[in-house]
């Protein structure tokens, strides 16, 4: 395998953090969206029509669709924090300090480039020349738990 593909395969591992932790964001919003559309439930006053069933309907399944909603972000947060933790074991197995630094604030703290050449007080240069070999590192250092997908093809 290429220094190139082991990268490649390094970062979509990596990246799985940054994507749930957006997903979880994103069904948060929608949990508050439900909640704020429970207190701004418009009705209609027409005096020749009373209809009692269709608002506590509409207001029961809002409830539940939001109870369902936490439920699952409630799950996808414990898959978070176990993600990152083994996230973190397997960074810990790479043997440079800086490329171990590089990829906690890349994938586990989601910082912005320019924030981690700040932080770590180099150019953004070196920040992205050192995270290239910190992908191979990763890769190299966790290779049997980076799925490697070599099916053998039909009619070769």
């Amino acid at each position: 395998m290429t220094d190139k593909e082991l990268s490649k395969q390094a970062k979509e591992y990596l990246s799985q953090i940054h994507k749930t932790d957006a997903l979880i964001q994103r069904l948060t919003n929608t949990v508050a969206t439900l909640r704020s559309s429970l207190t701004s439930i418009g009705c209609e006053m027409n005096p020749d029509k009373i209809q009692t069933s269709g608002l506590k309907n509409t207001l029961e399944e809002k409830i539940i669709k939001i109870v369902s909603l936490e439920e699952d972000i409630d799950r996808r947060i414990d898959e978070l924090i176990a993600l990152k933790q083994e996230t973190f074991r397997m960074i810990k197995r790479v043997p440079d300090l800086d490329q171990q630094n590089i990829l906690i604030a890349r994938y586990i703290q989601n910082l912005k480039w320019d924030s981690i050449a700040g932080e770590m007080d180099h150019e953004i240069r070196w920040v992205y020349k050192t995270h290239g070999k910190a992908l191979i590192a990763f890769a190299n250092s966790n290779e049997q738990l980076l799925v490697v997908d070599e099916q053998p093809q039909e009619g070769l």
